[in-house]
């Protein structure tokens, strides 16, 4: 696994940010910064770093409308980690996976 493969898997290392992509994933579309500030237990600045965090994930989008951002969850990418979950869980570490860890 590369850098670039192990992004969103670190992304998702932080309880804050999983609270964050489960109420988007819930949601039916966008979700206003509004919203999920009250949702999560952190100051506004926290919120914004952990949103940069997702989105530099490709996790999720952001959409600005005047002063307002609003996010939405890109399921293409959550379907892209399910399939890499799969496959690695059925393949199993190679020989290199295993030397390293």
């Amino acid at each position: 696994m590369n850098d670039e493969e192990a992004r969103p898997f670190r992304a998702l290392g932080d309880p804050v940010r999983w609270v964050v992509l489960r109420h988007l994933a819930a949601a039916p579309g966008e979700v206003g910064a509004s919203e999920l500030a009250d949702v999560v237990t952190v100051g506004q600045p926290t919120l914004s770093y952990h949103l940069a965090v997702l989105r530099e994930a490709g996790l999720i989008e952001r959409r600005k409308e005047g002063r307002q951002h609003f996010h939405r969850i890109r399921p293409e990418a959550v379907a892209e980690l399910a399939e890499f979950l799969e496959a690695g869980l059925l393949k199993g570490p190679t020989v290199d996976e295993q030397t390293t860890a």
